[in-house]
């Protein structure tokens, strides 16, 4: 299956699953350069600074498949913890600038238009430029419950090291 075909499955799927959901809490504001609304705050436990997800799709038993789905917005700064997937992480950039950095290798700016092949079990992390904001599809496979092992944050000192 084609990038193009799966962001089409996921924008059909993500409007739907709009119409289902209770959007009491959620930003569903579309900016003009987005394509799906902001989502939910992010759980500050997993990222740093200001970060929405707008989940597309869910682990679902009733279903073929097991993926964890959604559009991530990281406001200019904001990044995830050090993490890894114990199937891997496919990013689709929709917008903005950002980065990527695994363990011990130097970190990689990342752009819309950009995909990110994340390979299973490998620590990394990803966020915002301290300039852009940063828009970015997450496509997650499972493992058993299991899609994502958290570790610590990414320091300032860390971040800005890259940032410059």
């Amino acid at each position: 299956m084609t990038t193009t075909m799966c962001i089409g499955i996921l924008f059909a799927t993500s409007l739907n699953s709009l119409n289902a959901q209770n959007t009491n809490n959620m930003d569903t504001t579309i900016s003009e350069n987005s394509i799906f609304p902001k989502g939910n705050r992010a759980s500050e436990k997993y990222f740093s600074g200001d970060v929405f997800v707008y989940h597309f799709i869910n682990k679902n038993d009733d279903e073929n498949y097991n993926i964890a789905s959604s559009s991530v917005t990281f406001e200019p700064g904001a990044r995830t913890n050090w993490h890894s997937h114990p199937k891997g992480q496919l990013l689709l950039v929709t917008e903005g600038i950002g980065w990527y950095q695994e363990k011990d290798k130097p970190a990689q700016i990342i752009k819309k238009g950009d995909v990110i092949n994340v390979p299973a079990n490998v620590i990394h992390w990803h966020g915002a430029s301290s300039h852009s904001k940063l828009v970015h599809i997450s496509i997650t496979n499972y493992d058993g419950d299991a899609n994502s092992t958290w570790l610590n944050p990414v320091s300032d000192s860390e971040y800005n090291a890259v940032n410059q």
